[in-house]
């Protein structure tokens, strides 16, 4: 009781606790039902919902890679805690697992947040272990303005014209291949007061996957899969398959391998506050600070490792849908993957495909989310945030 109580204390003063004045109520565990830690539970759908459900998902999976919204390859609906609607590909299935890209960032979040909860990291407002210099200002970067990419950093991503000016491919794929964080350290000036300015950064994702390193004592890559398994995957039932750069370094801001349905646990997790099966597995607080904005900079469409869904005015424009339920948060990934939480309808809908990421397809991508989750009923006004 004596260490639940000071953990209380130390996440009140990181300000992790959320007053829930701008946010919808997470809802509970349905009571009887089972949790899907070995398997989903499996509904059905709401009457009402079934035939636009189909022509909706008819539509994705016609389409090809060439058009708007590109290939979809799996879709899998969670309602009510139940698995209530499924489809895969040609060659794709419920066992397969697929690339992440950057919902990893998501994931990386959550390993934070048990990081917090097993007392690996006493304050996000400190600054986070990292492989800047004593004396370089980078080195006071916080956790938080790690996660919220607030960080500074003089880096292009979103927005770039081309590969040659797009950072995150010259360090994935370019002279940073083999050692992410060297390369962020020789490339990356700051640019910014850290705290100050939004940028979207798999740079910042990285390094906070090596700081957990860092933190939990993992001696090599090995070492921290198991780490990760032990912290989040096994305790969820998500077999999922982490990718490392050839310094060691976890890529956590773009490559975990996992089936649909377990990209749908990791949602459930979110959804339910981060408790499951009566254990709580992320700090009180951790789901309402991941899905809320800072608030500390223009931008408004991005939480804590997690995408704000939607926003009927959403800063940077293109970057969130405009459209209700205005309470969905979601993980995205390049090329069309997102894990798309809606509170308001007890709802995760996961979609994997590949798609480019130019011109209309993201706005398409989105809207296709927003139009699954109206179909379905709105959650019992009873729903709570406490576990």
């Amino acid at each position: 009781m004596l260490f639940k109580s000071l953990l209380v204390s130390v996440l009140c003063a990181m300000g992790l606790q959320a007053s829930a004045q701008d946010l919808v109520p997470l809802p509970t565990q349905p009571e009887g039902l089972a949790w899907p830690t070995e398997s989903w539970p499996e509904g059905e759908l709401p009457e009402e919902t079934r035939d636009d459900l189909q022509l909706l998902v008819q539509e994705a999976m016609n389409r090809d890679q060439g058009q708007e919204m590109g290939k979809t390859r799996a879709i899998v609906i969670i309602h009510e805690g139940r698995l209530v609607f499924e489809a895969y590909a040609e060659n794709f299935g419920p066992d397969t697992k697929q690339v992440s890209w950057s919902m990893a960032k998501s994931i990386t979040s959550a390993l934070a947040g048990r990081a917090v909860m097993l007392g690996l990291i006493e304050d996000i407002d400190t600054p986070m272990p990292s492989p800047f210099a004593a004396d370089d200002p980078r080195s006071e970067i916080t956790w938080r303005q790690w996660l919220t990419m607030t960080d500074g950093l003089d880096y292009l991503e979103i927005g770039s014209t081309g590969l040659m000016d797009n950072d995150v491919v010259q360090m994935m794929y370019g002279p940073g291949r083999f050692d992410v964080a060297q390369h962020i350290v020789d490339e990356f000036e700051l640019a910014h007061d850290p705290g100050a300015v939004w940028n979207y950064s798999t740079a910042g994702f990285h390094l906070i996957a090596r700081a957990l390193q860092e933190v939990t004592g993992a001696e090599d890559e090995a070492g921290f899969a198991r780490t990760m398994d032990e912290m989040l995957f096994e305790p969820i039932g998500m077999e999922a398959v982490p990718e490392f750069d050839a310094a060691g370094t976890f890529l956590g801001g773009s490559l975990v391998w996992a089936s649909a349905r377990d990209f749908a646990k990791f949602g459930y997790l979110y959804l339910r506050g981060g408790v499951w099966q009566g254990e709580r597995l992320l700090p009180e607080g951790w789901v309402d600070f991941s899905r809320r904005d800072p608030a500390s900079t223009k931008a408004n469409v991005y939480g804590a490792g997690w995408w704000l869904g939607a926003d009927p005015d959403p800063v940077p424009e293109g970057q969130a849908a405009t459209t209700p339920p205005f309470d969905a948060f979601s993980a995205q990934g390049h090329e069309g993957q997102t894990i798309w939480v809606v509170p308001s309808k007890d709802l995760v809908i996961v979609r994997l495909g590949i798609m480019p990421n130019g011109g209309n397809n993201w706005p398409a991508l989105y809207e296709w989310n927003q139009s699954i989750a109206r179909l379905f009923p709105d959650a019992e006004p009873e729903v709570s945030s406490a576990p």
